[in-house]
């Protein structure tokens, strides 16, 4: 395959990206793509260099306007009377897309909800959650041939865990559920602006509307911790509402997607789900290697300030380049035998939740969330295996599925 057959939006792609991005690694390590107009860095070393280097690679790609666009579906486009508007809306706050001084002030502000401490004291609630899905799941698959491991566990798990921890009502969860699943439209090869920001609208007056009853009546909730700290270190309400919407996005799609693609690694490498069965302890080595082998993020977009030369290439300045991070983390320059599953190996150094000071402020929350399904799964249904061909997230940036069915036991 040539680089210029490379297609970030083609079937084959969604359905398996890593042949296509082993030879995009060989023959063009840094490829351009005029009709997404988006460069591509695959090479472990390129990559990490974009996600890293603050001061050349911008992670503040614009306003409004700019994320309703779908940056890898051109034909997907708000309509001029949405855009306008949207163009004068602020921009959205959110440590994904703001650079230094900003971006280094707001993530002290926010990171001590994140201590080592804070999530250890988690964790009792979590495996309460867990099981209390697990047995759901058990009840429901009684009566069936099958369920669907996506809709029924890996799913509701993160929704569960992160609307509890900001205090957010039982009966708001499908809401959650709902706003999170419309804010990634976007990110779709078949999505579009409008969804997106309809969803973005709501979720950010519901917790515009939550902040302000915190404020009056602070509890001990994630939202109440954000609204009461230091006043020299004081969140502005806009500033909590945009970290709340980014919480729940990141956190139950990224949560929900690492799940199912662990599952689906055991199931077809099995060695290392015997490993499981026999050890519940390897659960953290086997959702490490998930994120190294087929994580939740395929890629990381970034928007150059400066001309950049990669292995002899020019990428201008105020280009945008999709480092892929998926394609990084099986480059054979930094991975032996990279397209093994082996949860052995060392991990340390994979790209699946960045690096540098954009490094995922939630990666510690994400893996025990997904190290207790898996120890939770597979002890409760050792036999449980798959029952019907799966369906993927039909996104080039999300690697995840819409269905897992699988048969308890």
């Amino acid at each position: 395959m040539t680089a210029t057959a490379f297609r970030l939006n083609d079937p084959g792609t969604i359905h398996d990206p890593y042949p296509r991005y082993a030879a995009l690694r060989d023959s063009a390590p840094v490829h351009y793509d005029p009709e997404l107009d988006l460069w591509f860095l695959s090479r472990y070393e390129d990559a990490a260099v974009a996600v890293r280097d603050a001061g050349r690679f911008s992670s503040d790609l614009g306003r409004w306007s700019n994320i309703t666009d779908n940056p890898f579906a051109p034909d997907q486009r708000p309509s001029r009377p949405l855009a306008a508007v949207l163009r004068r809306l602020p921009s959205p706050r959110i440590l994904l897309s703001i650079d230094p001084p900003d971006h280094t002030m707001l993530r002290r502000k926010v990171s001590r909800a994140f201590t080592p401490r804070a999530i250890a004291s988690w964790e009792p609630r979590i495996r309460e959650v867990t099981d209390g899905l697990v047995a759901d799941m058990a009840a429901r698959g009684a009566d069936r041939p099958s369920v669907d491991l996506v809709h029924e566990f890996a799913s509701p798990l993160p929704t569960v865990v992160i609307a509890e921890l900001m205090g957010i009502p039982a009966d708001r969860r499908d809401d959650f559920k709902r706003w999170s699943d419309g804010l990634i439209d976007g990110l779709l090869t078949s999505g579009g602006g409008l969804r997106s920001a309809r969803s973005a609208l709501a979720i950010s007056w519901f917790f515009t509307k939550t902040v302000r009853e915190r404020r009056k009546n602070p509890g001990d909730d994630l939202i109440s911790m954000l609204v009461a700290g230091d006043p020299e270190e004081a969140l502005t309400a806009s500033e909590i509402v945009a970290f709340c919407v980014l919480l729940l996005v990141a956190g139950n799609e990224t949560t929900t997607n690492l799940i199912s693609n662990a599952v689906n690694a055991l199931f077809t490498h099995p060695e290392a789900a015997d490993g499981l069965r026999a050890d519940p302890g390897s659960a953290p080595a086997i959702v490490a290697e998930t994120l190294r082998h087929d994580g939740p993020a395929q890629g990381l977009i970034r928007m150059t300030t400066t001309d950049v030369v990669f292995d002899g290439v020019t990428i201008p300045a105020r280009s945008r380049v999709l480092a892929l991070i998926a394609s990084a983390n099986r480059d054979p320059r930094r991975w032996p035998d990279p397209d093994d599953f082996r949860p052995d190996r060392d991990h340390s150094g994979h790209l699946a939740f960045g690096t540098g000071i954009h490094h995922c402020l939630g990666h510690a929350l994400t893996r025990l969330e997904a190290s207790i399904a898996l120890e939770t799964l597979y002890r409760r249904f050792p036999g449980i295996a798959p029952a019907a061909p799966p369906t993927r997230i039909d996104s080039p940036v999300l690697r995840g599925f819409r269905t897992l069915p699988v048969r308890l036991a």
